[in-house]
Formats: structure tokens, sequence, C-alpha cells
């Protein structure tokens, strides 16, 4: 069962029932022309590093007022699965990996869940284990390839890339000549570029001798060879394992990324040049605190800038404005759509709720006030669809490609 959600050209929210078969381093900046707009939003500056555009903002200069954003002007359209549910489909939600063809559910200490996108069950992806063709506890990043009908694993820490079919089989493992620590993998034509936080001594076997690893290599899928390999850039060899990794290949052909080491900055990695180049950063002069960001690339003119303890800000590269943003399901009530690397990943905006959680959001926001009477009927028939006991739904919905339009 799912449930696809509407507007027409007047704006109005239609709500449908479907029937289914269940680096480089960073050198010194030369700020640039401002360009601001008419409501004082946040300035954003470009400059080139190394043949690179790169643009940057202060969160200093950014105004405290905050615009509501609907999201359907960051989706195409939102579909509502309901995932089978049978005793070996429940699962203990961590990242949910959407493609054209599937639902893939990575879970914390248990193994990866595979759901078509009707919500049908299709079974458990490999198992947990140290044996040939077993993952370890944590998996750190997955990728569903439905054109070759592959899912690509990273483990934790590992030296190697699992892969398997989508029918739960292992197909093989692509060894990496050195151990990848939290390792965050992209996928295009033949090649599978893998990005890790480089240590000094960081492979346990080899301690002796592995002076500084690659934060990048690149591998042959079809024969598993190393095609390339790049050393890291002084600030991004990580001093030790408590860091992290982020990345949302939400634009196409981008593999973007967050390395900890260096937070302030949104790096893109070159697959064809082998380089890694800075793309957007937003720096915080503060004397009493440090804050702690996360960026979330929503599509080539969208970056998000989760700033933990303080909100979350939008970046708009096309009209070269920021903003602190909050975001409305407005095809659901306007209640609020979450917005982060768990959310916002593989060019989906993707919210795994149990109906138990959803019934609450939903009841709750109708005993709000001023609601309208489009919103009203979207709310209960939505609601009237959910049951208690079942297992998770999950909200899809397919991220633009641009911004289209000002968004504030």
């Amino acid at each position: 069962m799912g449930i696809v959600f509407r507007r027409n050209n007047q704006s109005k929210i239609h709500v449908n029932m479907l029937s289914k078969s269940n680096f480089i381093v960073f050198i010194a900046l030369v700020f640039g022309a401002y360009c601001c707009s008419p409501k004082g939003d946040g300035s954003l500056s470009e400059v080139i590093v190394n043949g690179n555009k790169m643009f940057f903002f202060s969160l200093n200069e950014l105004s405290s007022n905050v615009a509501t954003i609907p999201l359907s002007s960051l989706v195409e359209s939102l579909e509502l699965v309901q995932l089978e549910t049978k005793k070996e489909a429940y699962f203990k939600v961590f990242f949910t990996t959407v493609t054209d063809k599937y639902i893939g559910v990575r879970q914390e200490g248990r193994p990866y869940l595979l759901f078509d996108r009707s919500g049908k069950f299709l079974g458990n992806v490999g198992s947990i284990g140290r044996g040939p063709g077993e993952y370890s506890i944590s998996l750190y990043d997955d990728i569903i390839d439905d054109k070759n009908e592959l899912i690509y694993f990273t483990s934790i820490s590992s030296n190697r890339i699992h892969v398997y079919n989508t029918s739960g089989h292992f197909v093989k493992d692509i060894v990496s000549p050195q151990w990848l620590a939290k390792p965050k993998i992209f996928l295009t034509e033949n090649i599978l570029t893998v990005v890790h936080m480089a240590m000094k001594h960081e492979n346990p076997e080899n301690a002796a001798t592995d002076a500084a690893n690659a934060i990048a290599i690149q591998f042959d899928v079809n024969t598993d060879e190393v095609l390339r390999e790049l050393a890291p850039p002084p600030h991004l060899i990580a001093r030790n394992f408590d860091g992290e990794i982020f990345n949302t290949r939400n634009a196409p052909g981008i593999f973007d990324f967050n390395h900890l080491s260096s937070q302030d900055t949104l790096y893109h990695f070159d697959v064809k040049n082998n380089k890694l180049l800075p793309v957007f950063s937003m720096s915080y002069s503060t004397t009493d605190e440090k804050i702690w960001r996360q960026y979330i690339q929503i599509n080539k003119d969208l970056i998000l800038t989760a700033v933990v303890g303080k909100g979350l800000v939008a970046t708009d590269l096309k009209n070269k404005t920021s903003s602190w943003i909050n975001v409305e399901n407005d095809f659901l009530g306007k209640i609020h759509a979450p917005l982060g690397v768990v959310t916002a990943r593989n060019g989906f905006w993707v919210l795994n709720v149990q109906p138990e959680d959803l019934m609450e959001d939903i009841e709750n926001r109708l005993a709000a006030r001023g609601l309208s009477d489009t919103d009203k009927q979207a709310l209960h028939r939505t609601l009237s669809a959910l049951k208690k006991d079942a297992n998770n739904v999950v909200f899809i919905g397919k991220l633009k490609s641009e911004v289209k339009s000002r968004l504030w």
C-alpha cells in the first residue's frame, strides 16, 4: 500500500490511495563584493581556488530571520510507502537508502534489509560475522546499483568493500591496499571511489610501515584493480578514529563530503581528475563557543548547513544568498519536515517512521488552530490509512535537481 501526494495548478493538495503488490590546502581567501538580498539575508561570495569556484559566507552576518520553506519547493513529488508487516521485516532504523527500484535499511548491529519500492520485503542482504561474505556489526555506507542489481557496503573499519546482489547473496569483496577508516563510496560508470579518514599508522596489521594512507582510492568494479590513489593534504589527516565523514550523493555526478577534520569546508571529489575540490565554507567567529556544522548538498544550487544547537541554514548558490530556514511538509498539513544527512540522501528526501509516531504527529497537527480544509483533508486521509503495530512507513520525495525560483 502506498499514498501519493499531489498538487494541482491551484496549489491544492490531493491525496490518492494506490494499491500495489506489497585538498587542497585551504588558501587565504580574497573577499569579493557581497550580493545581498533585499530582505537582508546572508551574503554569499565566491573566489577561484586552484581553478575551481568556491562559495563562502559568514554566519555572523546572517540575519536572525527564519524563512519557512515548503517541502514542495525541494521535491518533485511525495509518496508514503507502507513497508510489509512481517516478523523478519521489522528493524531498528539507522539509515534508509532509496533508489528507483529499492528501499534499503541499514541497521546498527543487525543485517541490512531490502524492500522493493512498493514496500514488499525481499530479505536480508548478507549477514553479520567474520567469515567469507560477511560484514562487521556496523556498516558505514551503502550504494544500491539498480542498473546492475548490485549493492555495495563499507564497514566502519576494514580493508574491503563488500558486494552483494539484490537477491541478498554475496558476490565478492573488493580488497583495498590499505585499511579503510569510516569510508564513504561513490559509483560512476565502472569506477568505485572511496574517501575515508586517512590516518598515520591506521592499519593494525601493518602499523610499522604505514606512514600515511591515501585519502581516496579508485577501483575498477569489473576487475577490482586499483586505478588511482590520492595522498591526503596535511589538514585532512585524521589524528584519531573519533571523527566522521558525511556525504549525500544528491546531485548527479557529484561526490560531496564533509570531513570533520576540516568541518568548515564542503568538498567535492573530482573522479575524472583525482582531485579534492573545496566548494563551500561557512565561517563563524565567537569568543565563547565553537560551533559544529554539517553540510548537506541538496542539488547543484542548494546547500544546507546544520548548525548544532542553532538550526538549519540554506545557501542558494544560484541567487547567492543564505537564510535560516524551517521546512514544512505542505503535502501533509504543514507538519515539520526534518532535513539532514539521514533524510536527504541519494537524490531523495526520505523519512522512515513508525506509524504510531506519525499518527501522533498528525493528531497534534489536527489539534492546532488555523488549518485549512485542504490540510485537514490530507491529514485525515493519511491518518485513516495508518495502522498501529504495523511496520514502518517511509516518506519518499524525489529531490529537485536545481533551484528553479528563489526559496525565500
